[in-house]
């Protein structure tokens, strides 16, 4: 007798590698939306890695998910919000240069998305860029970023 769930399962692995770009999508959208991310703060940013020892730094969406990880070793963490334009002027060029990765809306199971440095601020940019286009007037009074102020170069 076959089994009636391992179609169902198979078709569930191909969901789930078309959403990790949908939520990678979704997370952009959101924290340009609410001009702002979250990350865990104590004495420095909540770091982790990945299986291969890849550094990453862990951000998320909403408070609400970073509260999640508030446990085990970051126990003594707390919720920080950053500006969109700072994490875009300070945290990212850092990043860029140590070649570190992000870690996108972390869960306590340990699923994300990961993304280099290198090719958020690039999928940043082109964003808002198209936003620009089609919405100039959220720009106005500095609420954005304008797209053209973000270098892609560390020079």
């Amino acid at each position: 007798m076959r089994n009636p769930y391992q179609r169902k399962a198979a078709s569930n692995i191909q969901k789930s590698t078309s959403s990790a770009k949908d939520q990678y999508i979704q997370f952009i959208q959101t924290i340009v939306s609410q001009t702002k991310l979250y990350v865990l703060y104590d004495e420095g940013w909540a770091l982790c890695s990945t299986p291969s020892g890849q550094q990453t730094l862990a951000v998320w969406q909403t408070k609400g998910l970073a509260q999640l990880l508030i446990k085990d070793h970051w126990e003594h963490y707390q919720v920080q919000d950053v500006g969109l334009a700072s994490f875009i002027e300070e945290m990212l060029p850092y990043i860029r240069q140590r070649q570190t990765h992000l870690s996108i809306n972390l869960t306590p199971e340990g699923q994300n998305v990961l993304v280099s440095g290198e090719k958020f601020i690039l999928d940043l940019k082109t964003y808002l860029y198209q936003l620009y286009l089609t919405e100039p007037a959220l720009f106005e009074n500095n609420r954005l970023p304008l797209p053209r102020k973000i270098r892609l170069n560390n020079k």
